[in-house]
């Protein structure tokens, strides 16, 4: 008989947003000590690193846990993280977070134990934990919050491509080029998808209408309600979700699809009934089955806490 000691050690999960940082400290048994939040206060790389400080801070002292107790950290970052260097790019909603620095900055305070990861992986790894005891080890998860993004599941995993890149789907063109000549014009450092399709153009799309709402999900709640200029950006919101899905659904043929971010759990069953809809339009065989995330806003947290117990526990066996 033997079984995992409460003085081993814990691992760090961190989920990294545009307006709060979240944490949550496990133990290596797999029991969560405590989970935490705390506000940028500016959207910057400078704002998220001071954010994460504080926060830490208060995590373990809640949980009374030194830092050296901390076998692994693994941290989920908007973005795109290289293979190789594990440089950020692509992280436009977050000024300066994709500097070389700012990969220095993460090693300096958590050293080589440290992993950082494309949050939507994390997500959908979060995801497939809850749903493995079903068997729904295959799925596609679309996120939509103030960024787009997608992950591809296969037997629990997200697959990641050559380069980290699959799922980037806030680069989808919406539009095609009126022009068959190459435009001289930078693409888009959000991506057109992005710019067409997040929380915050959802937002913009409102008040150009005339209705203000504070939150996505108040929007959600208007639409519902049968607010005409709310339901009019939900019906687009739909119809632009549809649209990437279909790629996904020619491509790799899912047999679910996860909604996440923060419109997908705003809109609930009802926003995922409409995009399947919208979806079973734009095809000439039945759309997937389309349901809510059950990890929820912990799916990144719940994913880097399993993550970097995995490695905690390499680190460990490799070292009896």
């Amino acid at each position: 008989m033997w079984g995992i000691a409460k003085s081993a050690g814990s691992v760090l999960s961190v989920d990294v947003g545009t307006q709060w940082v979240r944490l949550a400290l496990t133990r290596l048994d797999g029991e969560v000590q405590e989970i935490s939040r705390e506000r940028i206060a500016s959207v910057s790389a400078a704002g998220v690193l001071a954010a994460l400080d504080a926060g830490l801070e208060r995590i373990l002292g809640e949980a009374a846990v030194d830092r050296s107790d901390l076998v692994f950290t693994v941290v989920g970052s908007p973005g795109v993280v290289h293979p190789e260097t594990g440089v950020l790019e692509h992280a436009s909603n977050l000024p300066g977070w994709g500097d070389a620095a700012t990969l220095e900055e993460l090693q300096a305070r958590f050293g080589q134990d440290l992993l950082v990861m494309k949050d939507v992986y994390l997500a959908a790894l979060g995801e497939a934990r809850l749903r493995r005891e079903r068997s729904e080890n295959d799925f596609v998860l679309l996120s939509i919050g103030r960024g787009v993004g997608a992950a591809v599941v296969r037997e629990g995993h997200p697959l990641s491509g050559t380069h980290g890149l699959a799922g980037e789907i806030a680069f989808l063109p919406v539009t095609v080029p009126s022009s068959k000549a190459p435009s001289t014009s930078e693409p888009s450092r959000r991506g057109a998808l992005e710019e067409a399709a997040s929380a915050d153009s959802m937002l913009e799309r409102a008040a150009q209408a005339g209705a203000t709402y504070g939150t996505v999900a108040a929007l959600m709640d208007a639409a519902w309600d049968g607010d005409s200029a709310a339901h009019a950006v939900v019906e687009r919101e739909s119809m632009l979700a549809a649209f990437a899905l279909s790629a996904f659904a020619v491509t790799v043929d899912p047999p679910l699809v996860v909604l996440a971010g923060s419109v997908g759990l705003s809109g609930g069953a009802r926003f995922a009934e409409a995009v399947r809809a919208q979806l079973g339009s734009l095809l000439p065989f039945p759309a997937p089955p389309i349901e809510v995330s059950q990890a929820g806003e912990n799916a990144i947290l719940e994913g880097g806490a399993e993550k970097a117990l995995q490695l905690a526990w390499e680190k460990l066996s490799s070292s009896l």
